[in-house]
């Protein structure tokens, strides 16, 4: 089990996670405090995503959708699905999160397995996420599995894949059964922004360091500024501008504990233009100034 530390390029997509080709699955867990954002930033990847809180309140943001789930609760989270998580609360929050490839379920290409009981889920664009709160029969026996999912991959005794192997299919099964409790309810469709978001996020990561203005954000995705600032609003419950500043603001502190830059280069290299207004910023969002933080760590 490995810390979850999201790595992005520059599509968004989260890179960090194991590819590994002949059991395409991981557990991973994310204490948010302990990030240096102190949220789990806005990605996707390709992998199915079950996550289960074990201290604390976690909020999920799922496309243009918020989920708060407390110790205990888990969520599934789609292939491909845009998505982040952030602490509740002022307490400490804990997650562990199943991460697997669809295809470890498919048995092979074309199998009635893949056409019937798998693709019909993942290609589904009124699915997006489901939350499991543990409130009837089939959601407690799915946070069973979940459960003991970690617990064995925490183990690893013998035979620990083909145990993984049979509770995500149980657990699977249980999805399937309950189409009628779950995925009739998802009947959204898959939000439309959700690539307009991607696109805004890799313009700001590219470009961060250069003077932006709303209107080349809005224009990266070919909309008005008003409309940028709604949808991105809407997904991401902060400004375009916000998202900006708190982008350069972590990217600096990257800098100030990595590098021997001054404060001035750092300022300039991250997109500010007045160090003074850096430093106003940085002490702003983190309770000191960019000194203090480089003599701290």
């Amino acid at each position: 089990m490995r810390a979850n530390n999201v790595v992005l390029n520059d599509k968004l997509e989260d890179v960090s996670i194991s590819k590994a080709y002949s059991f395409p699955f991981e557990v991973s867990f994310s204490e948010i405090r302990k990030l240096s954002k102190g949220y789990v930033k806005l990605h996707w990847h390709d992998e199915i995503q079950i996550s289960i809180v074990t201290k604390g309140s976690v909020e999920f943001i799922v496309g243009e959708k918020s989920y708060i789930l407390k110790n205990g609760q888990a969520i599934f989270i789609n292939t491909q699905r845009i998505h982040m998580a952030k602490s509740v609360g002022d307490e400490d929050c804990i997650y562990h999160s199943i991460m697997f490839n669809a295809k470890l379920l498919k048995m092979f290409p074309g199998s009635i397995i893949e056409q019937k009981y798998i693709d019909p889920v993942i290609t589904s664009n009124k699915l997006n996420s489901i939350e499991i709160y543990g409130n009837n029969n089939w959601e407690q026996d799915a946070l069973k599995y979940i459960s003991d999912i970690i617990n064995v991959d925490i183990i690893q005794d013998k035979g620990y894949e083909l145990k993984i192997y049979i509770d995500l299919l149980n657990f699977w099964l249980l999805l399937v059964l309950n189409d009628k409790d779950i995925f009739n309810q998802k009947m959204e469709p898959k939000p439309i922004n959700e690539q307009r978001i991607k696109d805004v996020l890799s313009f700001i990561h590219k470009n961060y360091s250069n003077k932006i203005t709303l209107q080349d954000i809005a224009d990266a995705v070919f909309v008005s500024k008003g409309e940028c600032c709604r949808f991105f609003k809407k997904s991401l419950k902060m400004s375009p501008y916000d998202y900006l500043i708190n982008y350069r603001i972590n990217e600096s502190m990257k800098l100030l504990k990595n590098s021997s830059l001054s404060i001035l280069d750092i300022s300039e290299n991250v997109g500010f233009n007045n160090v003074s207004h850096y430093i106003q910023i940085f002490k702003k969002k983190t309770g000191q100034t960019p000194l203090e933080y480089r003599n701290s760590q």
